[in-house]
């Protein structure tokens, strides 16, 4: 478990640093970008890696929690990351966000309640095929 969230973290990381790094540089090309901003785009990609290299892979495929439990901290667990990325990444995208916070977190909950039916769903169907394949 540990080497497979390991590696997890990892590729998520790199490639969130890689992703991000790459569209800054599009819309960006014309800026200079300080110092000070390649060290966020460093922690936005540690932080991705965090969510959706460890957190994410640790909930829905080794806990044991309810499935209520599990999106419930998978929302706020988003909630915080998508926040927290993107006052790294610019602080005036922030403030515009801001006000709808009780918005977003709502859209991530049903976003979250409905992405666990549809995974549910397809675990349910490879776990009916690996069973009818042991008979």
């Amino acid at each position: 478990m540990a080497k497979t969230l390991k590696n997890s973290f990892t590729q998520a990381a790199l490639g969130s640093t890689i992703w991000i790094t790459l569209l800054t540089s599009v819309y960006n090309s014309n800026q200079a970008i300080p110092f000070k901003f390649i060290w966020n785009i460093i922690f936005i990609g540690l932080l991705l890696g965090l969510t959706f290299g460890v957190i994410y892979p640790y909930l829905w495929n080794y806990s044991t929690f309810k499935a209520s439990l599990n999106i419930f901290i998978s929302t706020i667990v988003n909630s915080i990351c998508m926040f927290l990325t993107v006052r790294l990444y610019s602080i005036n995208l922030f403030h515009l966000v801001q006000p709808y916070w009780i918005g977003i977190v709502l859209l991530t909950l049903v976003g979250h309640i409905i992405g666990f039916y549809f995974y549910s769903k397809y675990q349910n169907k490879q776990l009916k095929k690996e069973l009818n394949q042991l008979i």
